[in-house]
């Protein structure tokens, strides 16, 4: 397939984005926050609507407890993913290793991207170039009144800068561009979504399509060294190919950073004792301990309140076990991450922060099949947006004391702030 074939069609969806429509808030954004800014109020529903929904009539089963969520994630030729259709539809014509089963197209793309994204340059590609754009946003910041929205001007800033400079996409908007991928991963990845949520994100996703192959035929013209981009060129990458997987880690990339950055900002904020561990943690340049700061910070709000799959067969979650749950067949399935590891039966004293804790504790970044597979790129740019920041003297939200970010969704968009330099 030639991946400009449909490059008229999707110029002509691109101008159908209405960037406006990110910023319309439902009637039930506050009861959703006022759970999910809780671990224990989301423990409290899961557990309740987990009972609820055994019921005959219901199609969701809610799973909470560590043991069991781990499970269901472990076990994905029993819970497959339920987006591969729509990654299909979103990237017109080929899947994405999100919405894939195992299998050899799997395997196949997921050693092509390890080729193109090589652990060996993260260093110099990606972590010396956030750590420079973030203190130069914030020393320009300082300059005009040092004041900043924290989420639009650098949490979505850094890893959108990072598909230009590191994936090799000729971006002409950031901004838009940004909004592009928040609209498209709303529409992928949510179970439900009302039909102008869907009408954002198949526009979005033509925007992000045109861009890519315009990027692709720039790159054969002038060619860019040390991207991603010029490499899957290199590696003999058809055209087609390279758009999927650059149109799956984009989408992997900048939403995935600004729910977990907007989250773990609004947390520490929140939570002022949380935040001084962070600074100093920050202002001693430690960057493991920083990161193991926002790791912690991560899990008491995390990205999202878990995947959800769906089990075609029927399945007996923790089957010989105290407690096993039977799934019917057909009936989709809500493992909340966010209340596993919260499980006291699991993580020692839960609701203490403390960012030492092993690595068996946090599912932050997924697990099993689905494992975040850019968890390094992702884990460097955090850490290295919010050391400048977390060195400043003051933060201090602008508008609202308690916090409370504008999102689209779960989908942080602007959080004001002031600050000291």
């Amino acid at each position: 397939m030639d991946p400009r074939s449909n490059a008229p069609r999707d110029a002509i969806a691109c101008e159908a984005f209405d960037e406006k429509g990110l910023e319309v808030s439902s009637r039930f954004d506050s009861l959703r926050e006022w759970v999910l800014s809780s671990p224990r109020r989301l423990k409290w529903f899961a557990r309740t609507f987990g009972l609820l929904f055994k019921l005959p009539g219901f199609s969701w089963s809610i799973l909470w407890r560590y043991d069991d969520v781990r499970e269901v994630l472990s076990r994905d030729e029993q819970f497959p993913v339920a987006w591969g259709e729509r990654m299909i539809e979103v990237t017109h014509g080929r899947n994405f290793v999100l919405g894939m089963p195992r299998g050899p197209e799997y395997s196949l793309s997921y050693a092509q991207l390890a080729a193109a994204f090589p652990l060996a340059e993260v260093p110099e590609l990606v972590e010396r170039p956030a750590a420079e754009l973030a203190a130069a946003i914030l020393e320009d910041k300082a300059k005009k009144g040092c004041e900043l929205d924290a989420v639009e001007d650098l949490i979505t800033a850094i890893p959108t800068q990072l598909c230009d400079s590191y994936f090799g996409i000729r971006i002409q908007d950031k901004v838009l561009f940004a909004k592009w991928t928040l609209a498209i991963s709303s529409y992928l990845f949510s179970p439900t979504s009302s039909e102008s949520e869907k009408a954002l994100g198949r526009a979005g996703a033509a925007c992000l399509r045109k861009t890519i192959r315009d990027s692709i035929a720039s790159a054969k013209s002038s060619p860019r060294e040390h991207t991603v981009l010029q490499r899957m060129l290199g590696m003999g990458l058809d055209d087609d190919v390279i758009h999927a997987q650059l149109f799956g880690m984009i989408l992997g990339f900048i939403p995935t950073n600004v729910l977990a950055g907007g989250n773990i900002l609004e947390t520490l904020l929140r939570r002022p004792e949380f935040l001084e561990r962070a600074r100093v943690a920050a202002r001693a340049d430690d960057d493991l301990l920083l990161w193991r700061c926002l790791r912690e910070a991560l899990r008491f709000r995390h990205i999202n309140p878990g995947p959800w799959r769906i089990c075609p067969l029927g399945y007996t979650v923790g089957e010989g076990g105290p407690s096993p749950t039977r799934i019917r067949p057909g009936r989709k399935v809500l493992a909340i991450i966010q209340t596993a590891m919260f499980d006291p039966d699991r993580i020692e004293h839960p609701y203490v922060f403390n960012p030492e804790r092993d690595d068996e504790n946090y599912m932050v970044f997924g697990f099993g099949q689905h494992w975040c597979l850019g968890f390094y790129i992702a884990k460097t740019t955090a850490t290295q947006t919010f050391k400048p920041l977390l060195k400043l003297k003051r933060l201090t939200p602008t508008s609202d004391p308690r916090v409370r970010m504008k999102r689209f969704g779960l989908y942080p968009l602007h959080l004001d702030i002031a600050f000291e330099p």
